[in-house]
């Protein structure tokens, strides 16, 4: 059998786009899909393995009745490209829309959140952009119910463990593939070819949430600087 190694998003989605023989042309381009169609933003992170399987064990009832979410993510960048994502992550997973943020922030380089979705469940969030600009993100996201606890990490880890180190003089190559068609690509790269994939294959099912994601962003902003929790009025 012939391994294909991908170093280019965009080179992998065609790759899929040729063996799944799905019609369409377009371009990863950060988070976005581009195409003749238009721009589509993407959710990368719902097709990452580890959280896709948080989320089984959320919609199987293998965690009953749900109170508390811990969410920890620390990388380079943008803050608000970081709240963005967990606070998705905490809507998708908690299966509820945001009720209330109250934020703290260092600047823009850290920020404590605390969530109160519509459905009652509460989330934790710490977000930082204090890490060298090429260092890997780390995070982990913790689920606490009634019966169960939840882990997207192993117990105890921090850093995010790789499946080959090699070591060669004064240099170390990490190495995890997550996905067996797309070797080469990072987990987070492999996630955005997916989520680009999905987008062109069925349209219908990849939500529109820029606009709204980046709305609750703004109201976290607005909790910091009057220094309460803020309120969401959500329509519907």
């Amino acid at each position: 059998m012939n391994t294909i190694y991908f170093d280019d998003r965009t080179k992998a989605l065609h790759h899929l786009c040729e063996k799944y023989q799905v019609t369409g042309g377009g371009r990863v381009d950060g988070c976005c899909f581009k195409s003749p169609a238009g721009t589509v933003h993407l959710l990368p992170w719902r097709f990452e393995r580890r959280i896709i399987e948080l989320k089984k064990i959320i919609d199987s009832n293998t965690l009953e009745d749900i109170s508390t979410m811990r969410f920890c993510r620390m990388g380079s960048g943008n803050l608000d490209d970081q709240i963005y994502r967990e606070i998705d992550i905490c809507e998708w997973l908690g299966k509820s829309k945001v009720k209330s943020i109250f934020a703290a922030y260092n600047g823009n380089r850290a920020v404590n959140m605390i969530i109160k979705l519509e459905n009652d469940v509460s989330c934790s969030i710490e977000c930082a952009v204090t890490m060298p600009a090429h260092a890997d993100a780390v995070d982990h996201h913790e689920i606490i119910a009634r019966r169960g606890v939840a882990f997207d990490r192993a117990v105890d880890t921090q850093i995010p463990q790789s499946s080959i180190y090699l070591y060669s003089g004064k240099t170390e190559k990490k190495y995890t593939d997550v996905d067996s068609e797309l070797f080469g690509l990072s987990a987070e790269d492999a996630a955005l070819v997916r989520a680009a994939f999905q987008a062109l294959v069925e349209p219908a099912a990849v939500p529109d949430r820029h606009e709204y994601l980046l709305m609750l962003v703004t109201c976290a902003r607005s909790s910091e600087k009057n220094k309460t929790p803020h309120l969401i009025a959500q329509e519907g």
